[in-house]
């Protein structure tokens, strides 16, 4: 490999270990090697579209750290021949194929020649209960042109030629939308639904979204709702690298911020929204929205949509 082609696989491969997680990029014997990639963060769910040439992306134990977020990744494969392996099952993908993989655990992108991809990054706790279900179908293609998941390849497309033009205002609702959707996508496409007592973690986070609204939502309440101590639900949420008490007010924040930036909202004073998110006492909320996001609730109503 020349010495440029080298320069660009280390640049790529730093770059998208911090777009994503940390990864290792490999290109075949006497193959140049060049790629690009554009990206774009609606809201908490980054979207990012990649061309290159043959090379293969791995995530293996050496590079997968136990602080490492949990992530799914869900690509849309536009161009070239790919492969993709995770848990013992392999996939050729065909353009247009949708396939989902976790980050936490091993897997391998291999692409035998130029490639264009998109790739939708999805917080394990967006997904809620759901996340077992996908996570079942890890590197098991999604067929293009089937059901929902077409829906979701045609948003795919379209984002990925207007990813620059997606406004901060409508940014929360396109991921809430984007979510549902993949959601919908694998619920359709499998017979299995996670068992009931799975993975309790995810269906604590899914009930705390469902009662954001509840002021009298908090860790002590989950806990009872769920016939737990707050010490292991403590332990329980802990394994995500998440406080709860803190993911709820992030949560809270997120949503109060999106209805300030929603010009149908205007009329809505910042308490009553607040409110309306179960902060019933805003005294310090300007601060806390300012160190979250940047802004003032004032600075967020200014900003154009």
């Amino acid at each position: 490999m020349r010495a440029h082609d080298f320069e660009q696989l280390e640049k790529f491969q730093a770059a998208a270990s911090q777009a994503f997680v940390p990864l290792r990029i490999d290109v075949p014997k006497g193959v140049g090697f060049h790629a690009a990639f554009a990206a774009k963060k609606i809201n908490d769910v980054p979207i990012t579209t990649i061309t290159g040439t043959a090379c293969s992306v791995r995530r293996d134990t050496r590079t997968i750290g136990s602080t490492d977020p949990e992530l799914i990744k869900v690509v849309l494969h536009r161009r070239g021949r790919a492969g993709v392996e995770q848990d013992g099952r392999q996939w050729l993908l065909n353009p247009g194929d949708l396939v989902a993989y976790t980050t936490t655990r091993p897997y391998e992108l291999r692409y035998w020649n130029d490639f264009d991809t998109t790739v939708i990054v999805v917080p394990r706790s967006r997904l809620g209960p759901n996340a077992e279900l996908v996570g079942q179908r890890s590197a098991v293609h999604l067929p293009a042109g089937a059901g929902v998941s077409s829906v979701v390849t045609t948003c795919l497309n379209g984002l990925s030629t207007h990813l620059g033009e997606v406004s901060n205002a409508a940014g929360t609702h396109l991921a809430d939308a984007l979510v549902s959707l993949i959601i919908s996508a694998f619920t359709e496409a499998s017979p299995r639904r996670p068992e009931p007592t799975a993975h309790l973690a995810d269906r604590i986070i899914a009930y705390c979204l469902t009662n954001l609204t509840n002021p009298t939502l908090s860790v002590e309440s989950v806990a009872r709702q769920h016939g737990i101590s707050v010490r292991y639900l403590h332990k329980v949420i802990g394994r995500r690298n998440i406080s709860l008490a803190a993911w709820i007010r992030r949560e809270r924040l997120r949503r109060i911020h999106r209805d300030l930036s929603n010009p149908a909202l205007s009329n809505k004073t910042t308490t009553e929204i607040a409110i309306r998110w179960g902060i019933t006492d805003p005294t310090h909320l300007g601060r806390a929205l300012k160190q979250e996001f940047g802004q003032t609730p004032t600075e967020i109503r200014r900003t154009d949509p």
